[in-house]
């Protein structure tokens, strides 16, 4: 079996182990990233590059949207899915026309909604156990 690259067993670990806030930061900082390497390949006039980036930028925003239960959020989640939608559109816009300041007004928008989710509170979990506490099994049923 080849072995994986430890950056990638890393990452995959820190994403199977993360709660819901802290997956949300990431696909955040992981379209933001994007956004700003597809907006630098426009002004290098790497066509091929930007268009690739900014697929993936919007891949995350899709997968932000898909996740959004708006039912559940009241106005705010209505007021997040607009956002995306908006976000979402505006990535496929500034593909087509290759506009860094497109790409520019999607990745402060979304920094802006990153900054907003970090200052949120991390969901409560339940206490851990004590140290030298055993948990007890009952196998007899």
């Amino acid at each position: 079996m080849p072995q994986q690259h430890p950056y990638r067993v890393y990452q995959s670990t820190n994403v199977q182990t993360a709660d819901q806030r802290q997956l949300i930061l990431m696909l955040y900082d992981g379209a933001i990233r994007f956004l700003g390497k597809g907006a630098g390949k426009i002004a290098a006039g790497d066509m091929e590059g930007a268009h690739n980036y900014l697929v993936r930028s919007r891949q995350i925003v899709a997968e932000l949207l898909a996740t959004l239960r708006p039912e559940k959020a009241g106005e705010v989640g209505q007021n997040l899915k607009r956002l995306y939608l908006y976000c979402f559109n505006r990535i496929v816009e500034a593909n087509l026309l290759k506009d860094a300041e497109i790409v520019t007004e999607v990745a402060h928008i979304l920094e802006t909604l990153r900054e907003g989710w970090a200052n949120t509170r991390p969901a409560a979990r339940p206490p851990a156990e004590m140290p030298g506490q055993s948990k007890r099994i009952n196998l007899r049923g």
